[in-house]
């Protein structure tokens, strides 16, 4: 994937988030090696660390207000939608 900070910046709406899932799922398929967790399993235990690791550190999101209800809900469905 070309400049993902660039790409995850310029995200200004629901069609550029879901290009942006998209391209990182395809990047996942098509070079395995650059990813340092390769299994669902490790993808999430990490999403989750950097979470609590960054919610301390990072003073540019505002980490009380960000919609955790609707994105446990795009992964949930990630498991279960046909």
């Amino acid at each position: 994937m070309n400049n993902p900070v660039e790409k995850i910046n310029n995200i200004k709406d629901m069609d550029d988030f879901l290009n942006f899932v998209v391209e990182l799922a395809k990047d996942a398929d098509e070079h395995p090696e650059e990813w340092t967790n390769t299994s669902l399993t490790d993808f999430l235990g990490q999403l989750a660390s950097w979470v609590d690791d960054m919610s301390q550190f990072d003073k540019e999101t505002d980490w009380d207000n960000v919609d955790y209800k609707t994105f446990a809900k795009m992964l949930y469905m990630g498991k279960i939608y046909e």
